[in-house]
């Protein structure tokens, strides 16, 4: 039970830190000339409930976690056990900083009539994701080598969390248009998803290369052939398929967002069909990205070798 209980939380953690991160570092970059988009009406109590969720899911991972390395079971763990792995690992640093910065920015969310409270937030919440770099593979690199697979996989996490927070953010609009009969704030939607198409594209450049180095640290991309004969080869291959669909519908969404926001009409007069095939498409790759994230989690406790 407590092996499956692990890859669980290990899922939890990542979903609710790659969602509060683009959620809220999405809605500073990518949706400011929504001038209509008011961060009040947007679903922030929804995120503060999110944001009490993760230094939960972290902190009954991180208890998970040292029971599985002094190989006993969580109910048999003591207090000095727990001291030792929080206060002198760095996981446990790790940790402390990820609690620490998931606090603030429940603090800086509770604030929200300020708009700088959020960016303060998304900062935290970036920033703990990047923590995440000090678990799984890139935990076990040592020296020069593994401070270069934390900070390429924090890298990594980051770009995940933007492309994930746009795919969130795009699908949310496309419901809220639904209700836009003049088909105006449609238009500016569309118009705004063309606009993230490079962004779209930097993004999907970032997470592709730096998952490639984030492999050849692991096990070497020289090894690959074989790696593909273990356990843990054949859920990496079927993680690179669910990304691979993933860029091929923003690539969809991207010519239909660029070919919708160049008409005149609005979405009453000729565009509804357009946008109800978006939400289909982008709740697709939005269920895509969950799976991804899933894989990633039972990856993280897998070796290459396993068979």
């Amino acid at each position: 039970m407590q092996s499956l209980v692990e890859p669980v939380l290990r899922f939890t953690q990542y979903a609710l830190l790659l969602g509060l991160f683009g959620w809220s570092a999405f809605w500073i970059l990518g949706l400011q000339s929504l001038h209509w988009l008011k961060f009040e009406r947007q679903p922030v109590f929804f995120a503060i409930l999110t944001a009490l969720a993760a230094p939960v899911a972290s902190s009954a991972l991180m208890l998970i976690s040292i029971a599985a390395m002094m190989g006993v079971s969580v109910v048999a763990l003591d207090g000095p056990m727990i001291e030792m792995m929080i206060f002198g690992t760095d996981m446990g640093y790790a940790f402390i900083a990820r609690t620490g910065l998931l606090v603030v920015a429940l603090a800086f969310l509770l604030t929200i009539k300020r708009r700088v409270a959020l960016v303060f937030a998304a900062g935290c919440f970036g920033s703990a994701l990047l923590t995440l770099a000090w678990s799984g593979h890139a935990a076990a690199s040592e020296g020069g080598v593994g401070l270069v697979h934390r900070l390429n996989n924090g890298i990594h996490l980051i770009g995940a969390g933007l492309w994930f927070g746009a795919i969130g953010w795009f699908l949310f609009l496309t419901f809220q248009c639904r209700q836009d009969p003049d088909g105006i704030r449609a238009q500016a939607v569309l118009k705004e998803m063309h606009a993230f198409a490079p962004l779209g594209v930097a993004l999907v450049a970032v997470v592709a290369f730096t998952g490639t180095i984030n492999s050849h640290l692991i096990f070497g991309v020289q090894n690959l052939a074989m790696t593909l004969y273990s356990s843990y080869g054949i859920l990496l291959a079927m993680k690179l398929a669910l990304v691979a669909a993933m860029v091929g519908f923003g690539a969809h969404h991207a010519r239909v967002s660029r070919s919708a926001s160049r008409r005149i009409e609005g979405v009453a007069s000729g565009s509804a069909r357009t946008f109800s095939a978006l939400r289909r498409t982008l709740l697709a790759e939005f269920l895509l990205g969950i799976f991804v994230t899933g894989l990633v989690a039972v990856l993280g406790t897998m070796s290459p070798t396993l068979m």
